[in-house]
């Protein structure tokens, strides 16, 4: 049948601003496809049984980076083998990692009612294949604990976080680390698990932070991953133990294609398989999602998707 299927998310701190443009996406969409304004995260299945029932060749979903997790887990579990849609981001987030990372720019209306009109044409659109990050049964871009989640947990600390607001906590997380005092001891605090990456089991039993991803960038231009691409089915892994006073000064690193060396970075680079073990729970992130691990996390290179920017 084919068309275009878009999912609203409502609660997208992006789309909370903007309760409207449901209506608008509906009417881009009325004569060529089908809308679906998800509440929770059960809809999801029913949506994609939907989608594979009719057919339908686009999925566009209007959410941030945890919306495009969340809705792509979900697809994965119910196309099994078969070929997953092709994927539009509509940014309905206040950042939109992924797409930023594979250079697609744009606002939510008119990213999409340039694909309906090209969709209609039949006029190619740019499409890029992109690997997903595999967690267990769940599927993203990027994944972490430690000091990863904790200045999450911070990002999410305030009513309206911006990439504003992320570059002010990066300031103060800065200048706390220079001067050796409790905001980037909280932050950097030792989180006790086991890490093995390929096989290779890590020397420490805590870590102040990991961070798998299969993008290059992970928000404010900021490009740790960069080899995140490099080899097929791999991704980019990094462990560290590094204390905030010896990570303040190397930030700057993180805005360049460059490697991050130091004796408490336990491991850099390309990565088929990793397995973290948790001695406590500890909160971690997908894509911007929060978690509580207390079973061991399997990190590995799950399917590709075809990420259209029209």
């Amino acid at each position: 049948m084919g068309g275009i299927g878009v999912i609203h998310n409502p609660f997208a701190k992006g789309n909370l601003k903007r309760p409207w443009i449901v209506q608008k996406l509906q009417e881009l969409v009325t004569d060529i496809g089908e809308l679906w304004e998800t509440r929770n995260i059960a809809e999801l299945p029913k949506v994609a049984e939907d989608f594979l029932r009719h057919k339908l060749e686009i999925l566009a979903i209007n959410g941030g980076d945890g919306t495009l997790h969340l809705v792509l887990s979900a697809f994965i579990k119910v196309y099994g083998d078969q070929p997953l849609p092709k994927v539009i981001s509509l940014r309905g987030g206040t950042m939109n990692t992924m797409t930023n990372s594979l250079k697609i720019k744009g606002r939510t209306l008119s990213i999409l009612k340039q694909a309906v009109e090209k969709y209609r044409q039949a006029e190619p659109m740019r499409e890029l294949k992109q690997n997903l990050l595999k967690i267990n049964d769940n599927y993203g871009f990027m994944g972490g604990g430690g000091m990863v989640a904790n200045f999450l947990d911070e990002y999410y600390s305030v009513p309206h976080p911006t990439p504003w607001h992320a570059l002010k906590l990066v300031a103060r997380a800065t200048a706390s680390g220079l001067a050796g005092t409790e905001y980037a001891r909280k932050l950097f605090r030792a989180t006790p698990m086991r890490v093995t990456v390929d096989g290779r089991k890590l020397d420490p039993e805590e870590f102040t932070g990991f961070l798998g991803c299969t993008i290059e960038e992970v928000g404010l231009h900021f490009r740790p991953t960069f080899r995140a691409n490099d080899q097929p089915n791999h991704f980019h892994f990094i462990a560290t133990t590094i204390k905030p006073i010896w990570m303040a000064p190397r930030i700057p690193v993180f805005w360049f294609n460059r490697d991050w060396v130091h004796p408490k970075v336990q491991h850099s680079g390309v990565t088929k398989g990793v397995l973290v073990e948790p001695i406590k729970p500890f909160r971690w992130t997908m894509d911007g999602e929060m978690y509580t691990a207390d079973l061991p996390l399997h990190l590995s290179v799950g399917p590709t998707v075809s990420v259209l920017a029209p």
